[in-house]
Order: structure tokens, then C-alpha cells, then sequence
């Protein structure tokens, strides 16, 4: 894939090299891990080709695109971080996975326990698809029926 100013993203090429050749484990990715492998970091990118294909959710789109609009880069890179989103499959909520959520924060609140709410939305979409998590966020393992990966920043 090439961002707006022509240079390829490295990572995606080889990864989708992958689509032919492997079966479908994906992975769900909150918004600490896009942006380790947004680095290009080395950890992130093998959980990433181990449960192949990285798919990301609406909130994890809208916080990245939040971070970059409160860090006010410029244009170009604005564009390069949506091109980024771009290349991944985005998974939309449902009803179900509103439910899911209600269900999720109601169980996390009875216990003492609150995260962010964007992240219930994530650990709902985790649920619903039945798919793992990466995450650099440990609230993460207060649900139990997540299969977590954390990954340090």
C-alpha cells in the first residue's frame, strides 16, 4: 500500500502475501497495539502474522484518528494515518455486540472494576467474533472471556 506521498507501508505487503497461503485466525487490535504496529515493532508484528489477519473495530479507528487530531499533525500525516486504517478490515457494532457490551460493563461495575468505554466496546467485539486481543491495556484482564495478548509499549 502507498501512503499519499508515495511510500509504501512496509508491514502490509508481506502480511497480505500471507492471505494466500494461511488459514484465517484473526486478531482483534485496541489502539495501544496499532500504534506498536503502526512502529513497526517487532513483537506486535509477529502476533500480528501469527493470527493473521489484524482486524481493528470503529473505536479503535476513532481513538487513533482522535490521538492524531489532539498531537495537530499536519495534513499530510493525517491522511497517511487514515490510508493505515484503510488497509485493515473494520468491524462495526451491532446490536449483539451492544448487548454484549451492556452486559460487560454492568458485570465490571457490580465488581468495583471500570475501564475506558471505548474498551468495552473493544473487549464486546473480541467476545462477539470470538477472536483474540491484542492489547498494551492490562484492564483487559478483568475479562475472563477475552484470550488476551499484551504487548508493552
Amino acid at each position: 500500500m502507498l501512503t499519499s506521498t508515495g511510500q509504501e507501508i512496509s508491514c502490509w505487503p508481506a502480511w497480505r502475501q500471507l492471505e494466500k497461503r494461511r488459514n484465517h485466525v484473526a486478531i482483534l487490535v485496541d489502539t495501544g497495539a496499532l500504534e506498536l504496529l503502526r512502529r513497526e515493532s517487532a513483537t506486535a508484528h509477529k502476533l500480528a502474522i501469527r493470527f493473521y489477519p489484524p482486524i481493528i473495530c470503529s473505536h479503535v479507528a476513532a481513538e487513533f484518528l482522535y490521538g492524531q487530531a489532539l498531537a495537530n499533525v499536519p495534513a499530510p500525516a493525517m491522511m497517511e494515518a487514515r490510508e493505515f486504517l484503510e488497509s485493515f478490515e473494520i468491524l462495526m457494532p451491532s446490536l449483539r455486540t451492544a448487548s454484549i457490551y451492556a452486559r460487560l460493563r454492568a458485570n465490571l461495575k457490580t465488581q468495583g472494576i471500570t475501564i475506558p468505554d471505548p474498551d468495552y466496546w473493544i473487549a464486546a467485539h473480541a467476545i462477539e467474533e470470538r477472536i483474540h486481543l491484542a492489547s498494551t491495556d492490562k484492564h483487559f484482564e478483568n475479562i475472563p472471556e477475552i484470550d488476551l495478548h499484551f504487548l508493552s509499549k
